[in-house]
């Protein structure tokens, strides 16, 4: 009897434990139910800001304008000193200075004076055809037509006689085998007219 009563005890205990720790965990649970929905709750009291996406500003830089530098002025161009023509070498000209023309020698081959006289006038008349003719060779710059032409009446005139225009004609065609200075043979040419002229007066 005493036995039943004791199990009797134990059990009303056993469940009187159960039934608490049961009432514990409904307690606990309500307890955390309200903890987590105060949590969730938007209290009146926090403050929301609501905070504005910040927008990715790009940061402004001053742009400063670079100063241009100040073209300097270009200087005008100097004009360049034109070169003086160089002096052209002074060309010594003939003095055909000589001496009356003398037509001996035709009479030491035995002609007579009158005969003589003849050979000096066709002299005079070649002389007078070739003069034309030598002043265009010499526009031409025609050496070589000069120098044959010179030549011609250079024989003619060294087989009459000596000194004047025979003299002349000898050193001007001599001049024309080796050189040509137009100068020297502008003077050559004018001193053959001179003494052309002195020849036709001797022989008029």
């Amino acid at each position: 009897m005493y036995l039943y009563g004791a199990i009797a005890v134990i059990g009303i205990i056993i469940i009187f434990v159960i039934l608490n720790e049961v009432k514990k965990n409904k307690q606990y649970k309500k307890e955390r139910e309200d903890r987590l929905a105060k949590r969730n709750k938007p209290s009146n009291d926090t403050l929301q800001v609501k905070v504005k996406p910040k927008t990715a500003t790009k940061p402004t830089v001053e742009t400063k304008q670079e100063e241009k530098p100040q073209a300097t002025p270009t200087p005008e161009p100097k004009p360049e000193p034109k070169p003086e023509p160089k002096a052209k070498p002074a060309v010594q000209l003939p003095e055909c200075n000589y001496p009356e023309f003398d037509h001996s020698r035709l009479i030491d081959m035995g002609l007579g004076e009158s005969d003589a006289q003849e050979f000096v006038s066709d002299l005079i008349n070649q002389i007078d055809e070739q003069l034309p003719k030598i002043a265009d060779a010499i526009e031409a710059k025609d050496m070589e037509n000069l120098e044959r032409l010179t030549h011609s009446i250079k024989g003619s005139s060294t087989n009459i006689g000596v000194g004047g225009v025979a003299d002349l004609l000898v050193e001007f065609n001599t001049y024309t085998k080796t050189k040509s200075d137009i100068d020297v043979i502008n003077e050559y040419f004018k001193q053959l007219k001179v003494y052309f002229e002195k020849l036709k007066k001797q022989y008029s």
